[in-house]
C-alpha cells in the first residue's frame, strides 16, 4: 500500500513538472497527410502518421487532439461538420484548402447583431471545434470533391493571443 501512495505521488510530482507545453515554442508542424490513391478511394478524414515526430509532439493520446471531424468516413464531409475534437483547455482555428474559417462560422452561438458570444455551444463544450460545409458542397467556396486540406491551429484556452502549440494536417474526400 505504501508502494502504491509512494507511485501516485511520484506520478503527481512528473506530472506538475512536465504540464507546461510552452516548452514547443511558437507554431510547428506535426505531421502532414498526403493524398494519395488510397486516400481518395476511400474518402473521407484520413489522420496519417506523422513523419519525424518529435518526442514532444502534441498529437496523440497524451496531446491536445483526440482526433478529427467527421469520423463516419466517404461521403461524410457535406452532411456532418469537419473539425477536430480537443482535450478540454485547448482552442482551435480551422483552415479549409488555404481558407481561414472565420469564428462566426464555426461552431458559435452569435448575437443579434451577427457577433461572436461567449456562450458555449453543446459541441463547443465537448471540446469540438468544427465548420459545417456549405448547401452547395463539395462544390462551395471551402470543400471540392477530392484531396481537400484541413489545417488545425490548437492554442491554449488561457492564451489570450491564441498562439498555435501545434499544427496538425489531415487529408480528406468530400465524395
Amino acid at each position: 500500500m505504501a508502494a502504491m501512495v509512494v507511485l501516485a505521488v511520484l506520478a503527481l510530482a512528473l506530472g506538475a513538472v512536465y504540464q507546461d507545453d510552452d516548452k514547443l515554442g511558437d507554431a510547428r508542424v506535426v505531421g502532414a497527410g498526403t493524398t494519395s490513391s488510397t486516400a481518395a478511394a476511400g474518402g473521407g478524414i484520413i489522420n496519417p502518421a506523422p513523419a519525424e515526430t518529435p518526442a514532444t509532439a502534441a498529437q496523440g493520446p497524451s496531446g491536445p487532439i483526440e482526433g478529427f471531424l467527421p469520423r463516419s468516413g466517404e461521403a461524410s464531409a457535406c452532411s456532418e461538420p469537419i473539425g477536430v475534437d480537443l482535450v478540454p483547455g485547448y482552442g482551435a482555428e480551422l483552415t479549409i484548402n488555404d481558407v481561414p474559417i472565420p469564428p462566426e462560422a464555426m461552431n458559435v452561438n452569435l448575437d443579434e447583431n451577427g457577433e461572436v458570444t461567449d456562450e458555449i455551444t453543446a459541441s463547443r463544450s465537448l471540446g469540438q471545434y468544427t465548420f459545417q460545409a456549405d448547401d452547395d458542397c463539395p462544390n462551395g467556396r471551402y470543400l471540392r470533391p477530392v484531396g481537400n486540406v484541413l489545417e488545425v491551429c490548437v492554442y491554449r484556452l488561457s492564451d489570450a493571443q491564441r498562439r498555435c502549440i501545434s499544427t496538425e494536417r489531415t487529408v480528406f474526400d468530400a465524395l
